[in-house]
């Protein structure tokens, strides 16, 4: 009896161990995206970000969501349609807790949160810390651009959080409450982000693969899911208008917004992108993983159609070529074992060389890239003033000042396509400028704009203020 105690005392032990062992790893893998993470959070260029902010706010203090412009001169009185009101209400709320650093600190534990949640599908697919560290830090190339202070964090976050409760269906585990969770997930997301709908797509798939490849009750479920989605996607302020602000976004900011072209094939980072997220397609298709195959098929033709979908791959990948490399084929295996050291040493050196990039940006934690936001020309315009500038200025403005009116900022599915073409034209410094710029009283533009050069001779307007990236004019 009491060896027998003392036996099962050790082994209780030596349990408690490795799993202290394996949280601690996990939780290695987990801060291996901390530097990623910071020096996102050091460059707010995202135009965005500025005017959601103010949107947060005005809900805030009116308890309504706004309804109509009230940001710009020309279009004052549109009514325009907020698409993303929830994550806007979450920035305000930073905003007010601690300015652009506290709102774009909130975003960064958004991001912790997506790779929180890229980890948990890659241990429920199998795979070990060390390889899904690894599948993560080397995503983080083509995900840096896409990981900045945008409602998109929380589209990321919500596909990877419906892939696990998917999978639970798949695999018969609480089946009617992963139903409900389904429906959930989509209310919360389509307040946040009117891109749910891609929650609807993928549920769709995943319930048509399990019909058409499996037989039982399962595939029930999955169609359960898809309708609890659909359902969960009208659960919003707007109810069916959710579907026909998609379709405006898209139409006005498929001819202008890059991100929202056809994928390039000319781009390396494109091409690698999705050839890992077919090669993770292959993978799960091949492991029966049949609802992230799904997944992967919407994600990977969507980003055919518009490479913004691209990310979503991306992020779905991880876990699956994380779960790949901890059990390779027998080659790669005794290649990996023989290679072992150089791995681990460039490892070190990759992760090194991150941590000295982002450190800097610690320094400057939500401040408006210099180079892009003429802060102190900003806040000196005079007061009321009508300005005529670039949509990324402008967004800007909105934020900073809002007792001046702007021309444009960066909300593509409230100008449309015609106005930003008009004003770009303008912006070069082409046609009848008399005309052009009948309704503005300021104008801000960088230095290199054509329009820069040729209010310079234009007896109408003086320079009011000026610094290295642009210049300040007020009509005389």
């Amino acid at each position: 009896m009491i060896t027998t105690a003392s036996q099962q005392a050790t082994e209780t032990s030596t349990a408690d161990q490795r799993r202290g062992a394996s949280r601690r790893a996990w939780l290695f893998a987990w801060l291996a995206i901390l530097p990623l993470v910071v020096f996102r959070a050091g460059v707010l260029a995202e135009a965005d970000t500025f005017w959601q902010i103010r949107i947060g706010l005005l809900t805030m203090a009116h308890h309504t969501i706004p309804a109509t412009d009230t940001f710009s001169w020309t279009m004052y009185g549109k009514p325009y349609f907020q698409n993303s009101w929830g994550f806007d209400v979450l920035l305000a709320i930073g905003y007010r807790l601690g300015g652009l650093p506290s709102a774009v600190g909130l975003c960064a534990l958004i991001t912790l949160g997506i790779a929180a949640l890229a980890l948990a599908l890659a241990r429920a697919l199998g795979a070990a810390p060390a390889a899904s560290a690894a599948a993560l830090f080397l995503a983080a190339a083509p995900l840096t651009i896409w990981l900045s202070a945008r409602p998109q964090l929380v589209d990321y976050a919500a596909v990877l959080a419906l892939a696990l409760v998917l999978r639970r269906i798949e695999r018969g585990q609480g089946r009617l409450g992963s139903v409900a969770l389904a429906g959930l997930l989509t209310v919360a997301w389509i307040n946040l982000h009117a891109s749910a709908l891609l929650a609807v797509a993928i549920a769709a798939a995943c319930a048509t693969l399990l019909t058409v490849v499996r037989r039982g009750a399962g595939r029930w479920y999955a169609v359960a899911a898809a309708v609890a989605t659909a359902l969960g996607c009208l659960a919003n302020p707007y109810g069916m208008g959710v579907l026909h602000q998609a379709v405006q976004v898209r139409d006005s900011a498929v001819a202008s917004i890059d991100e929202w072209m056809p994928l390039n094939w000319a781009s390396p980072v494109q091409d690698v992108a999705f050839l890992a997220g077919a090669a993770a397609m292959i993978i799960a298709w091949r492991r029966r993983e049949l609802v992230l195959t799904a997944a992967l098929v919407v994600c990977l033709a969507g980003s055919v159609e518009a490479w913004r979908i691209l990310p979503f791959a991306v992020l779905l990948a991880v876990p699956v070529l994380a779960a790949f490399a901890s059990d390779p084929p027998e080659p790669i295996r005794r290649y990996l074992a023989s290679r072992r050291i150089m791995f681990q040493r460039c490892a070190a050196l990759a992760l090194v060389a991150m941590v000295a990039v982002a450190a800097p940006s610690l320094a400057h934690i939500g401040r408006p890239e210099p180079a892009t936001y003429p802060m102190a020309l900003v806040a000196g315009i005079p007061h009321g003033c009508r300005l005529f500038t670039n949509d990324v200025i402008g967004s800007y403005v909105i934020l900073a000042r809002p007792d001046v009116l702007v021309s444009l900022d960066s909300r593509n599915n409230l100008y449309g396509r015609a106005l930003p073409v008009a004003e770009e034209r303008v912006l070069h410094g082409w046609g009848n400028l008399t005309h052009e710029l009948a309704g503005a009283g300021c104008v801000l533009v960088p230095r290199s704009y054509g329009l820069a050069q040729r209010l310079g001779n234009d007896s109408q307007w003086q320079v009011h203020a000026a610094d290295q990236t642009a210049i300040l004019y007020v009509r005389r």
